[in-house]
């Protein structure tokens, strides 16, 4: 549509004028062959009729013989209208007369053929055709029986004028009815238009008319309503412009606001995880402390029944105090292993990765016994870190935990958690800690971090201890956790930089 022009009332000039022009050409063509078929018509039927009076005229001669009176008889028809040549054959088609001329003004010519033949019709009746611009006529000379034949043509000139004459006429009234067609039409545009440009205008330049109305036309239903929708729009954009000006006015304090909401919401949850963690560490002690105490309360019974009897020698006295010693100091370690997640996070602490590991394994290791579960530490090579050690002992009780439900969901008689501390070139220090439990649904893998995902059934977690941990590494440490599979079981990588800043 690229050769059309882009302006809507020049297309519709185009279009009407276009229709109007070949709607006029058509008719003309249609009446023209119209009347040029019922001219011809006509022309038939008196060609016919005339030619039969002719044959009728010449018969005379023809009996007689009298060639001489059939040329004087057939130069004087000649003299009819449209008659441009009339040859007379015997019945063989032996030429006895033939005259001819140009148009009706000028003098008919007799040639002389000297016995030149011509095809005569093979039936003795009489035949028309259409040869060009000439009707031929074939009529039998008869006298009772046939003596010969008239071929008489007419000439079509006056069809062929009218046909042209409509023609012509009908070209002149295209184009009269075009000129009027585009006159009318731009008159009856002129308001439209100019109305549709001067919303084009307002349109265009709608930035800097927000607010603004424009008088709406009434004249033309789609002119009103676009009028109509462009002083509505220029109000919206006028009304959205002030909402976001106060939207920027306020988004500063908003944003700070969703932050403060935010860091609460996540505040919340590290403190829910905190409990949870703690929860898991009070069924721990509950398992670590048994064995001590029943050796503690064996042994005081022991030495008050051998006291009452009296054999209660010192050095067994002594022996079973340094046991029941050894008992108090081992729940003491316990309760102070307790104490340090209880305490608030200090996070300008020096630290040893591997004294935060080894403190997180002692707090669980009898419970995770009992479950088949051991440990295996690898220090492969580590340097200390700054920040909260609190923090760092509840990231790895958390993946002790998860570890510890992963080997137990697998039915496994044993399991092994493997810790390996290691440095990640001279800048970074990471702490691997994989298990035996199967792995991770691949599923899983790229929301393993995020709050409320779990692979267990709700009755078994809730999908935090991954959050907690990558929001603790995250935040307080500017380190990274990723997760894996590998042959046995999944394996968390904990990456924390040397030189961290700590929040």
């Amino acid at each position: 549509m690229q050769f059309l022009p882009r302006r809507l009332h020049t297309r519709l000039l185009l279009a009407i004028t276009l229709a109007m022009a070949f709607g006029i050409l058509g008719l003309s063509f249609w009446t023209a062959t119209s009347q040029s078929r019922q001219l011809l018509v006509a022309r038939q039927q008196q060609a016919e009729l005339l030619t039969r009076n002719l044959a009728e005229g010449s018969a005379h001669s023809y009996v007689l013989e009298d060639y001489a009176a059939l040329d004087h008889f057939l130069r004087h028809s000649m003299g009819l209208p449209g008659v441009r040549r009339v040859i007379a054959s015997d019945k063989s088609g032996t030429i006895l007369s033939d005259f001819t001329r140009v148009s009706d003004s000028a003098e008919p010519q007799l040639s002389v053929g000297g016995g030149d033949r011509i095809t005569v019709p093979d039936r003795q009746s009489a035949s028309l055709t259409h040869t060009g611009n000439l009707l031929v006529v074939w009529q039998p000379v008869m006298a009772g029986d046939l003596l010969g034949w008239l071929q008489i043509s007419y000439g079509l000139e006056e069809v062929t004028a009218v046909q042209r004459q409509i023609w012509f006429n009908g070209v002149i009234f295209a184009l009269a009815e075009v000129v009027g067609g585009i006159v009318l039409i731009a008159w009856l545009l002129r308001r439209p238009i100019r109305s549709i440009s001067r919303l084009s205008s307002f349109a265009r330049d709608l930035p800097q008319h927000k607010g603004m109305t424009l008088p709406v036309e009434r004249f033309v239903t789609e002119v009103q309503d676009l009028g109509e929708s462009l002083n509505y729009a220029s109000t919206e954009l006028s009304r959205i412009e002030q909402e976001l000006l106060e939207l920027n006015r306020t988004l500063e304090a908003r944003v700070e606001e969703e932050v403060a909401k935010s860091r609460e919401k996540d505040a919340l949850l590290l403190q829910q995880a905190r409990y949870q963690t703690l929860g898991e560490l009070l069924v721990n002690i509950a398992h670590h402390w048994r064995q001590p105490l029943n050796n503690i309360g064996a042994r005081v019974q022991e030495n008050a029944w051998l006291l009452a009897n009296g054999e209660l020698l010192p050095e067994h006295a002594m022996a079973a105090a340094d046991l029941i010693m050894q008992d108090l100091k081992q729940l003491s370690r316990s309760i102070e292993a307790f104490n340090l997640l209880c305490r608030p996070a200090l996070p300008d602490q020096t630290l040893s990765p591997s004294d935060a590991v080894k403190r997180a394994i002692l707090m669980v290791q009898d419970s995770y016994q009992q479950a088949g579960i051991k440990f295996e530490l690898k220090l492969i090579d580590e340097q200390e870190l700054q920040g909260s050690l609190q923090d760092l002992v509840q990231c790895v009780l958390n993946l002790f935990s998860n570890a510890r439900d992963a080997i137990v969901a697998g039915h496994a008689a044993t399991g092994l958690i493997t810790v390996e501390i290691a440095m990640q070139g001279q800048s970074c220090l990471t702490i691997a800690v994989s298990d035996t439990g199967g792995g991770i649904p691949q599923q899983l893998l790229h929301s393993l971090f995020d709050p409320y995902v779990t692979s267990k059934f709700r009755t078994q977690g809730v999908g935090l201890g991954l959050f907690v941990v990558r929001q603790i590494i995250e935040q307080r440490f500017n380190g990274t956790v990723m997760a894996a599979n590998q042959e046995r079981g999944a394996v968390i990588t904990i990456a924390i930089p040397l030189k961290q800043e700590t929040v």
